[in-house]
């Protein structure tokens, strides 16, 4: 019989919680949906790709060309500007909320000057349509205070 006492369940998975928010990265979890095309880097044109953000969520987007048509008849989106390197790496490089449709093609353009190739849109929450206050924290949950190229796992 050992003197130590019992083990709290309760304590030990918000430890590991804990443990697994700490170590989470900004990172393009897993590409879904994917299409054959030599030409796209990777060899796949994706239709749908997970992010993960610092928290440990998961977020489904849905993978467009960048341009400025993509946008336009969307509704209301968390819009994330994507770069891929030669090996398929992505990389965030702006994130827009509720973005004003006057706004659309010169974000577009801005974007492209800095190398954006995908348009990556999430409409979806885990009850239905992502409310003002869901696309916030989505956004937020997704943005880092450096940029950092992240890998498919």
């Amino acid at each position: 019989m050992s003197n130590k006492p019992p083990l709290n369940w309760g304590r030990e998975k918000d430890r590991m919680r804990g443990q697994r928010a700490a170590l989470a990265a900004i990172c393009e979890a897993q590409r879904l949906s994917g299409l054959p095309n030599p030409k796209e880097p990777g060899g796949f044109t994706y239709l749908n790709s997970a992010w993960r953000g610092l928290t440990g969520a998961r977020y489904i987007f849905r993978v467009d060309r960048f341009e400025p048509g993509s946008l336009a008849f969307g509704g209301p989106c968390v819009a994330l500007a994507v770069a891929r390197d030669a090996a398929g790496a992505a990389r965030i490089l702006d994130i827009r909320t509720d973005i004003h449709p006057a706004e659309v093609e010169g974000w577009v353009e801005r974007m492209t000057d800095s190398g954006a190739t995908e348009l990556h849109r999430c409409t979806l929450g885990k009850t239905g349509p992502l409310t003002a206050r869901e696309r916030l924290a989505v956004a937020l949950d997704l943005t880092a205070d450096e940029a950092e190229p992240a890998r498919a796992a």
